[in-house]
């Protein structure tokens, strides 16, 4: 299956088509230090499902540039940085996709994974989304990141900036728009603590709406099982079928 290489909204991005009409578009987010290139086994995958997949090159990746990705610092001050970009870009691409996509789901892993929860976050023509290996209570994993990693804690100024774009915060689910959390149990890159904190915290929404799933015996990759799920969340909430 050979994408086409297109530019949607000025972000560079790789397109997929199913062999019949699709059932529904999926924007999918690749991580740290990754790129569009290397997500499309993975968008091939979600194509055969009869999806139209879009997969966006992040800010400072692939052709858009490249970073230490292995340097802390680097991490420390390009990450969210990153994710906030991406969200932005997330919303033209929606934007500009909308009219001829009836039903728009996202995905993302890592970084990705950021992404996805940012974005379903802030843009109300997602229908779904599914978060792997991410974040949903940003403040909660960068309190988490500083105090692993011995730095300063948050300013209030910088928790105040953050609470603007943090899902935990943001996220609603009406017009029954739908979010799935999947994530390893022994993560080491983004540990678990965050999703099973903001899970904690939004107890009253329905498990048709909102709903994780942990894997034991996993760290930071995507299993055969995460993409089952990713699968039957889509199905459900995108194409409705």
């Amino acid at each position: 299956m050979n994408p086409n290489q297109t530019s949607i909204a000025d972000v560079p991005c790789l397109q997929f088509e199913p062999a019949g009409q699709p059932i529904g578009t999926v924007l999918l987010y690749h991580g740290w230090g990754s790129s569009m290139e290397s997500y499309q086994f993975f968008a091939s995958l979600i194509t055969g499902w009869g999806y139209k997949v879009v997969v966006p090159e992040l800010p400072y990746h692939g052709q858009r540039g490249k970073l230490d990705y292995a340097n802390p610092e680097v991490l420390e001050k390009q990450f969210l940085e990153i994710v906030l970009q991406g969200v932005k870009e997330a919303r033209s691409i929606v934007d500009e996709i909308s009219d001829s996509s009836a039903r728009i789901g996202i995905i993302g892993h890592s970084a990705g994974g950021f992404i996805a929860a940012g974005s379903f976050a802030k843009h109300a023509a997602l229908q779904a989304a599914v978060v792997i290996n991410g974040s949903c209570a940003w403040i909660r994993f960068e309190e988490k990141y500083l105090e692993y990693m011995g730095k300063t804690p948050l300013t209030p100024e910088e928790r105040t900036a953050l609470r603007a774009h943090d899902p935990f915060t943001q996220l609603t689910f009406e017009d029954e728009r739908a979010l799935l959390l999947l994530h390893g149990k022994e993560d080491t890159t983004v540990p678990i603590d965050s999703q099973r904190y903001f899970m904690s915290n939004k107890s009253a929404i329905a498990s048709q709406q909102l709903h994780m799933i942990e894997y034991s015996g996993v760290n930071h990759q995507i299993t055969l099982k995460m993409l089952e799920q990713s699968k039957l969340w889509l199905d459900r909430h995108v194409a409705r079928l």
